[in-house]
């Protein structure tokens, strides 16, 4: 089953049997290109009863959730196994949390909830996201600011638009490591929407493509 890891609470319960887990929060820091995540959540069968696992999941196509022993749902008291999330980094950066539900059998209700914290480098930080204009407002430019991290510096190679009514100037402010996109409207009458594109000279393929947005919106400056 695939799932987004996140588990929190530390026991299931059923009758007297309890599956008790040494940690319901993980927290792991990935590598620049690595491209799936591995964690394992332990726990161990309290109690004098067994337990049975009746469904187990998670909210996200990007997480598979695995049960040891080859996904067996019954457990008996004292043994121990681990919930297993594998999560595909695809193009996700920054700190995310993804979660694993498990309900016990003749539970209606997830009994268990198992949480992956994951730090996912973002090499190149762009500052704000997105640039608004309002349609009542004067033509003025604003900018996006681009922070490298990390040891090594970053150039930017490329900048590209997908609307033309938006011109983007990149000026370099330290080389290898700070830089600003001046973004102009050419005219503020229409609403309009436009991606920019931000290629660099990252070893790392994930890193080499980043990018940010610009919008025009109706009515005047807070609308």
């Amino acid at each position: 089953m695939m799932m987004i890891l996140a588990l929190a609470g530390l026991g299931l319960g059923v009758a007297s049997g309890q599956m008790v887990f040494e940690k319901t929060l993980i927290e792991t820091t990935a590598g620049p290109d690595q491209e799936e995540i591995k964690v394992e959540f332990r726990f161990t069968v309290k109690g004098d009863k067994e337990v049975e696992i009746g469904e187990y999941d998670a909210p996200c196509t990007c997480l598979e959730a695995r049960i040891s022993d080859n996904g067996r749902l019954v457990w008996q008291p004292g043994e121990s196994g681990t919930v297993q999330g594998i999560f595909k980094t695809g193009n996700f950066m920054g700190m995310i949390d993804k979660m694993i539900v498990l309900r016990m059998k003749g539970e209606t209700e997830p009994s268990v909830q198992l949480t992956a914290r994951m730090n996912i480098p973002v090499l190149l930080e762009i500052e704000p996201k997105t640039l608004f204009w309002n349609q009542k407002d004067a033509v003025k430019p604003q900018s996006f600011k681009l922070t490298v991290n990390g040891d090594e510096p970053l150039n930017i190679l490329e900048l590209s638009g997908t609307n033309e009514n938006f011109v983007e100037e990149l000026k370099t402010i330290k080389e290898g490591r700070e830089y600003e996109v001046v973004v102009t409207p050419k005219s503020l009458e229409e609403r309009a929407f436009g991606l920019l594109r931000i290629k660099t000279d990252s070893k790392h393929v994930k890193h080499q493509r980043y990018q940010a947005f610009m919008a025009i919106r109706r009515g005047g400056s807070g609308k």
